[in-house]
């Protein structure tokens, strides 16, 4: 979480450093969307590269962090769009306390699922078989999501803010 802090801030502070420049620095965060977007709608043929590892069944608050730091490196396909666009948002934006609100909210919201796994470790696995399926649809939204996002960056770079 401390991490996510201060990579938002750091973001917040260089977007304060290079508002100079801001249709450059909005065709480059369109750049980086765009990238994230499309690894987000390659998920599956990323995971034929770097399949899920086998994640060893232990209860309790050890398991969901054994579990959390496998999920985090199988999944950094799909995490890092998210997190490129918050760090874009923040670093457009220029403001550290944003940033770090921006970024804490994402690091509570991607922990909070391993809090709750901790405590239902028994019961979540039947849920997650089911889940699974779920995976690509989401995985297209988010892409498709990004996408427009790199498509407003682009409008900003065009119009302005």
């Amino acid at each position: 979480m401390l991490a996510l802090l201060a990579l938002g801030i750091a973001a917040a502070l260089l977007g304060r450093l290079l508002a100079g420049w801001r249709s450059a620095f909005a065709i480059g965060a369109a750049a980086l969307t765009v990238v994230a977007g499309v690894a987000v709608l390659l998920g599956p043929v990323f995971r034929r590269i770097v399949p899920d590892p086998a994640v060893p069944r232990r209860a309790g608050v050890t398991g969901a962090f054994t579990y959390g730091v496998l999920f985090s490196v199988a999944t950094i396909t799909t995490s890092a769009g998210p997190l490129m666009l918050l760090l874009t948002v923040a670093a457009a934006l220029g403001r550290p306390l944003y940033g770090a609100l921006l970024s804490l909210a994402y690091a509570l919201g991607r922990g909070a699922p391993f809090l709750a796994l901790a405590m239902f470790s028994g019961h979540v696995q039947q849920w997650l078989e089911r889940v699974e399926r779920l995976r690509r649809p989401f995985e297209i939204i988010s892409g498709a999501a990004l996408l427009a996002v790199a498509g407003y960056f682009v409008r900003i770079a065009a119009v302005g803010y």
